[in-house]
């Protein structure tokens, strides 16, 4: 019972000496000056040029501070190599005892740069992250941008494999190109199809209803069925048609050939400029295409974007790259296509 009553007494003093509180989360002997680091960055909203008298727009993400009352500086660090700027972020903390809440999300930020004197000796910027690699690029330039509207028409025989490589009168213009095809066959039968409820008695002949969708897995039933030879007057209701699956004939095969194209909108620039970004609207056959593209114009020899003679700038609209972005040399061929192709109609 003694030993009892002494465990009590030991474990309540334990419990009530004059140090009882939270156990601090940043202890005095951490306080001091740390550095942060960010995962992500981006300049110019994915602009592919900059222009060298306006201020450039650098997107920072994902910043790891600890927690966002701690930071004291974040900066774009500049170096130039060769002709291209580097910038790297950096973080600085303070770490103290004081409580500090801690985000659940690591912040974003957006700096705005203004024009610097280091950026008349470099021809492009490279974002860096806290490890060192590069997380985007842009071209700096002197020159303008010039804003153009597009409406071009697409006429029906864009719609033949047969006339590919097709294109649109002049420039800019939207080509359309043969990749590659691939043969197929479609395995189906014959059958007999009776109309329950005969609307008009006349003279008739046979008629095939192909499906509009072919099945690869399954063999296809094609309904056979009597129309009249007077298209003015109607031999049976759809819903009075009753197909006889017991009567079908011998399998057959249907040949067919699915192709397989590619559109691109093609521009000629002369005098080292290019686009600079674009948006437009998807090709559809007899329909007018639309697109909006900004135009980079230079100021001097030592700005151009291209070689001084002039360029077939081309788009994949499928992906929105460039062809020369591509891993696949197609740009020669393409540019061969495009002289060579077929030019279609101005308007319907």
């Amino acid at each position: 019972m003694k030993f009892f009553l002494l465990t009590v007494i030991l474990f309540i003093l334990a419990c009530t000496q004059s140090d009882d509180g939270p156990i601090s989360i940043y202890p005095d002997e951490m306080a001091g000056e740390y550095s942060g680091f960010v995962l992500k960055a981006e300049l110019d909203s994915g602009s592919s040029i900059h222009l060298r008298s306006e201020s450039l727009q650098v997107t920072l993400d994902s910043i790891w501070t600890l927690s966002n009352c701690f930071l004291d500086k974040l900066f774009l660090e500049e170096r130039i190599e060769d002709t291209i700027l580097y910038l790297e972020p950096k973080v600085e903390f303070s770490l103290t005892s004081e409580d500090c809440a801690s985000p659940l999300f690591f912040p974003e930020t957006l700096i705005y740069m203004p024009p610097s004197e280091s950026w008349a000796k470099a021809r492009s910027i490279v974002v860096l992250d806290s490890k060192g690699e590069a997380e985007d690029s842009v071209a700096l330039r002197s020159g303008e941008f010039i804003r153009d509207s597009l409406k071009i028409y697409l006429d029906s025989n864009f719609a033949n494999p047969y006339l590919l490589p097709r294109r649109t009168k002049g420039t800019p213009s939207v080509l359309k190109t043969l990749d590659s095809l691939e043969e197929r066959v479609f395995y189906y039968r014959l059958m007999p199809s009776n109309c329950g409820y005969i609307i008009d008695s006349c003279e008739t002949i046979l008629d095939t209803i192909y499906p509009a969708q072919w099945s690869l897995r399954d063999t296809n039933l094609v309904p056979i069925r009597k129309t009249c030879k007077d298209s003015t007057m109607r031999y049976c209701l759809q819903r009075d048609w009753v197909d006889d699956s017991l009567g079908v004939g011998k399998l057959k095969e249907k040949l067919d050939t699915l192709w397989f194209s590619s559109w691109y909108l093609v521009e000629e620039f002369s005098e080292g400029g290019m686009a600079n970004r674009q948006s437009y609207s998807s090709p559809i056959i007899k329909r007018s295409f639309q697109a909006e593209i900004e135009y980079f114009k230079p100021e001097t020899k030592d700005d151009f974007i291209s070689s001084e003679n002039s360029d077939l700038w081309i788009l994949n609209l499928a992906t929105d790259s460039l062809a020369t972005d591509s891993w696949i040399p197609l740009e020669d061929d393409l540019e061969e296509m495009f002289n060579e192709a077929s030019i279609g109609l101005d308007s319907i």
